[in-house]
């Protein structure tokens, strides 16, 4: 079994072909003008690929794209044009030399961290590069999304040559959201193990407080509105605690 992210970003922007990246991108710009009036630095956490980081860089931002897969990074540079640099770091205990106006963290990325104490490690990491007017914007991934649309669920898609086929399976006592992602490719079989966590936002409170931060507001599925009990994703927005 190899680590995740490690064979399959050659073929992540064909399986997510059908994500709406500019309306995505465009939500987000609306998150970071709604609490701050002339943001100049941008920070994503979990950059993947680099598809937001290219349209920041295309609105003229310094943008920053951090992830801990070399190999996504790989893909992504070559859209490291102009405004928008990536780099290689663990969210957990990454650091920079200078504050970052606006942080966001999307599509599930800080779901990858799997325990109540690896998520403190992270928003601390992100308190330390923040100021006192930075805003931090992160999303969640609800129990109602993976019980009704991943669990037990198997998706196959064909590129080229090349099968990759997505299980899932979700255990509700440990909360630990499991996918296995086999890529199929002349002969040759690669696996990769994908594990999350899901987390209810009374959970999340309290470790946002220890790590120096407090919630602004928080929406739901890229609105907003108000989190429902068919939310697919929870949107925090959440600053330095002074």
């Amino acid at each position: 079994m190899e680590r995740a992210y490690s064979h399959i970003p050659i073929y992540y922007d064909y399986l997510l072909r059908h994500v709406d990246y500019e309306r995505w991108y465009q939500y987000i710009r609306d998150v970071m003008f709604r609490y701050l009036r002339d943001p100049q630095t941008v920070l994503e956490i979990g950059c993947g690929t680099g598809k937001f980081g290219a349209k920041f860089s295309r609105d003229d931002f310094t943008i920053y794209g951090m992830d801990n897969s070399l190999e996504m990074l790989k893909v992504a540079k070559a859209r490291a044009k102009r405004n928008f640099s990536i780099f290689c770091a663990d969210v957990r205990n990454f650091a920079l030399s200078k504050n970052i106006d606006f942080i966001f963290a999307v599509h599930d990325t800080m779901n990858y961290l799997v325990s109540t104490e690896e998520m403190r490690l992270a928003l601390c990491a992100v308190e330390r590069i923040m100021h006192a007017k930075s805003i931090f914007m992160f999303d969640l991934t609800t129990e109602h999304n993976i019980r009704k649309f991943f669990d037990g669920k198997i998706t196959r898609c064909v590129r080229g040559r090349a099968e990759v086929i997505w299980e899932n399976s979700y255990n509700p006592y440990s909360k630990i959201v499991t996918s296995i992602l086999t890529v199929v490719e002349e002969g040759k079989i690669h696996q990769e193990e994908h594990r999350q966590r899901i987390y209810e936002k009374e959970e999340i409170i309290p470790v946002l407080n220890e790590s120096g931060l407090e919630i602004i507001d928080v929406f739901g599925d890229y609105t907003f509105d108000e989190p429902s009990d068919t939310t697919v994703m929870v949107n925090y927005i959440v600053k330095k605690r002074l």
